[in-house]
């Protein structure tokens, strides 16, 4: 009698083991099937631009147990590539996109009319009032900031101006810094380069040697990179200035090839966006009114504040 009670007892408490366990297994299971998911659509050839903003979205995300993707839309296909894109992960269950976009004009007309504007954050480049839901760095701000700096501290009579694409990401700046100079004591010249390894290193080292420039302005990572292995080689030093994102533009800043830069807090961005998604409504007005840009030259680079920007991996 007594080894049957035992032999019950041990039938029930495997039972209710058993019972729990399928309890946890099912509501961690309703727990994964829910997770929130938010999926990054970038336009560009390579996720490695997008370095510092997967490293903010990526905390944002353990922050708030959530999913973050990011996926990028080939250049060539433009945005119509990028909104093939946007319709196959909502379709597929994400729940929300955060796009940078090569044609912002034309993507918030696509979600105004697809009826999405709650599911879709705008990051990157524009302005912060241009279009809703947007944590974006206003180009315009940036580049007329940037050039009140080169007249404070630059001693160049004429600049070159130079880029290897006119697109979303350089059009704008441009634009500010042709006209914020152009009644200056600097006289400005445009140039649009070949992104041909070879060819753009040696153009950039022939126009610095030509003397018929005190320096150059880059607009993007391939006339940075070729102005910085300019200077490392040129016998007189012109002066640089650049906007540029990257880990290596930060690297020719401290290595004094570079003296000054423009750079993104794409970090904060990627950070901020997954926040924002999640919640509407993040960022109090003072918050709001930071500026997710920031102007660095060899002095400030090591400043308690641009540390956490200009080196986010070391956070």
């Amino acid at each position: 009698m007594r080894n049957k009670k035992l032999i019950t007892g041990f039938i029930v408490a495997v039972i209710l083991l058993l019972a729990v366990e399928s309890y946890i297994y099912i509501n961690n299971s309703r727990q994964q099937r829910h997770q929130t998911k938010i999926t990054f659509v970038v336009t560009g050839d390579n996720l490695d631009n997008y370095e510092n903003m997967i490293a903010g979205a990526e905390t944002a995300a353990m922050d708030e147990d959530c999913f973050v993707d990011f996926i990028n839309s080939p250049t060539e296909y433009g945005v119509d590539g990028e909104i093939d894109l946007i319709e196959r992960q909502l379709t597929e269950g994400t729940d929300y996109i955060v796009t940078v976009s090569s044609d912002y004009e034309a993507m918030k007309e696509y979600v105004k009319k697809a009826n999405i504007s709650g599911k879709v954050l705008f990051v990157k480049n524009g302005s912060y009032g241009d279009l809703k839901n947007s944590i974006m760095v206003d180009d315009r701000e940036l580049a007329g900031n940037f050039v009140d700096y080169i007249l404070e501290n630059s001693k160049a009579s004429k600049l070159l101006l130079v880029s290897t694409r006119e697109d979303v990401n350089t059009d704008t700046l441009r634009e500010e810094i042709e006209s914020a100079l152009s009644d200056s004591n600097i006289k400005l010249e445009y140039r649009l380069l070949s992104a041909t390894s070879g060819t753009i290193n040696q153009s950039m080292y022939n126009l610095g040697q030509s003397g018929f420039f005190d320096g150059f302005i880059t607009l993007d990572f391939e006339t940075l990179e070729a102005a910085a292995k300019a200077q490392s080689k040129l016998k007189n030093k012109v002066e640089v200035y650049s906007i540029d994102n990257s880990k290596e533009a930060v690297y020719y800043l401290d290595s004094n090839l570079i003296n000054a830069l423009a750079f993104k807090d794409d970090y904060s961005m990627g950070f901020l966006a997954v926040k924002e998604a999640l919640t509407g409504n993040l960022r109090n007005k003072i918050e709001a009114d930071e500026k997710l840009y920031y102007i660095s030259d060899k002095e400030t680079i090591h400043s308690d504040k641009l540390e956490k920007v200009l080196f986010p991996f070391v956070k």
